[in-house]
């Protein structure tokens, strides 16, 4: 009896020893075969497999994000509480597939990636005695936006050419290409600007030579996604600078001014050093001389007027230039019907302006009824253009967000005192808005305003777009951080609309096609 007991006692030992191995054996965590990519702004899911016979919902599952020294409890799920917790940096991102823990499903729902999300993830799996983790690998990446290509400046006798392209992580690869697709031989010049956010605006730049190559290609790379942004450009031959056939002119007439006084100075000197000369010789040298000096006086006032007809085509080019820089930052533009007078009214696709007055009395008054643009702008360079035909009364301009607020708020039918910039048109003069100064105004019809909006420098221009022609241009003082907005305000007791212009080509390029 005394042996059964013994032997009935070693069996219950033996199985209790071999529950946990028995535990271990029906449980397994598949690690993932390759590094998980997630794109910045979206989400991603962090995969980990649980396999086994039997998932019981009672398991605790934790996630630990490893970066440098530093280890971050990411989020844990409490089988036992049935509770989830999370890092107060990954609060309302992080969500765990409760419903199919049961079929093994321990993976974590990470939504809204961003750069700091990159590195390592630990997922460790515990049920009783046992436990089991795998290392989860997170490559954060972002497509960029489309690439464009913006003719900058001259250089000697060559074109300045900048790509530009904004979102990029990591830093991207940038080439320069010809029409075969080979590299180009002119070196180009790089800067990778890193935002708040940790991702990379891309501007590049390159001196494109007379003679060359005139087909160029800017090419940006994104090597995790294996993805590029590709934008062409084919240059003619007309933009490159050419030297002035009125330079040339110029020349002539300088050397040959030059060989007439040589020839009089020669002329006088020998005439002065001959005391045998007749004085009808010395008659005929004087008249020499008078038609040397007429001839030298009309040269001289020929190459005057060549001089100021060169000048005057350089400061031309220079504005048309500076013109189509500011057009090179064109942004759309729509009217907001919650932010205008009651009076106004806008049209479908929220782009003119007109008043409706409500009784003949509020026609014939002098008012200023505003309108502002939906669009905001906290930085940097905007550029649009508003059609006024022929309406003799109209003000356009920038509002800060303090005066929009109050012009949304009291509807009003007058400008602030401060807080805007604008160009206005009263019974045909044009003023500016400091000071109320009256600007000399040009000869020529104003029918498209184009408006240049630059945070950077401090200023404010106002352009006559049909003519390419600098109106006047505004010093502001502009604060960070505060947004500024487009207005226009239509003349009291006037029917016609203003609208804003479409703009076709921000620059004198023709692009052959975009890749990406």
């Amino acid at each position: 009896m005394g042996s059964v007991f013994h032997w009935v006692t070693a069996v219950h030992i033996l199985t209790f020893l071999q529950m946990p191995h028995l535990t271990t054996g029906q449980f397994k965590i598949i690690p993932p075969q390759n590094p998980v990519i997630a794109i910045i702004g979206e989400g991603v899911v962090l995969p980990c497999q649980l396999k086994g016979q039997n998932n019981p919902e009672t398991i605790t599952v934790q996630w630990i994000l490893s970066r440098h020294s530093e280890k971050i409890d990411v989020s844990t799920y409490d089988g036992e509480k049935k509770e989830e917790r999370q890092d107060e940096r990954y609060q309302g991102r992080t969500q765990f597939f409760q419903t199919e823990f049961q079929a093994g499903n321990v993976s974590l729902n990470l939504k809204d990636v961003m750069v700091s999300d990159k590195g390592k993830y630990t997922c460790s799996v515990s049920l009783g005695t046992w436990y089991d983790e795998v290392v989860v690998e997170l490559d954060v990446t972002a497509r960029g936006g489309e690439s464009s290509i913006f003719m900058e400046d001259y250089a000697d006798q060559g074109i300045g050419l900048t790509c530009r392209s904004e979102g990029w992580f990591p830093e991207p690869q940038v080439l320069w290409l010809d029409s075969k697709g080979q590299n180009r031989t002119e070196k180009p010049t790089t800067s990778n600007t890193n935002t708040s956010a940790g991702i990379y605006n891309i501007e590049s730049a390159i001196n494109i030579e007379p003679g060359s190559d005139n087909e160029v290609s800017c090419k940006i790379i994104n090597n995790i996604l294996k993805t590029a942004s590709e934008s062409r450009v084919l240059i003619s031959d007309v933009f490159f600078p050419t030297t002035s056939p009125w330079m040339a002119t110029f020349l002539v007439i300088l050397f040959l001014s030059i060989a007439l006084i040589a020839a009089v100075w020669y002329k006088l000197k020998k005439n002065n050093d001959t005391t045998s000369l007749s004085v009808t010789e010395k008659k005929t040298m004087e008249e020499e001389k008078e038609h040397l000096l007429s001839t030298l006086e009309t040269n001289k006032r020929t190459d005057q007027i060549a001089i100021q007809d060169i000048q005057e085509n350089i400061d031309r080019l220079s504005g048309e230039l500076e013109f189509r820089r500011a057009q090179s930052y064109a942004v759309p533009i729509t009217l907001d019907p919650d932010c205008k007078h009651p009076e106004l009214k806008l049209s479908e696709d929220q782009k003119r302006v007109w008043q409706e007055p409500a009784s003949p009395e509020l026609a014939a008054a002098s008012r200023a009824l505003l309108v502002v643009g939906k669009e905001g702008f906290v930085a940097g360079r905007q550029y649009w253009e508003v059609e006024v035909r022929e309406k003799l009364d109209w003000e356009l301009g920038v509002l800060s967000q303090s005066a929009r607020d109050r012009v949304k708020r009291e509807k009003a039918e007058k400008l602030p005192e401060e807080g805007y910039w604008s160009l206005k048109r009263s019974q045909g003069d044009f003023f500016s808005s400091i000071k109320n100064g009256k600007i000399e105004k040009k000869d020529m019809p104003y029918k498209v305003i184009g408006v240049f909006l630059n945070q950077k420098e401090g200023r404010i221009s106002f352009y006559d777009a049909g003519h390419m022609f600098l109106i006047t241009t505004i010093p502001a003082e502009f604060t960070n951080n505060i947004w500024y907005y487009p207005f226009l305000s239509p003349s009291t007791g006037e029917q016609k609309p203003l609208a804003i212009h479409p703009i076709r080509v921000p620059i004198p390029l023709k692009p052959l096609r975009k890749e990406k």
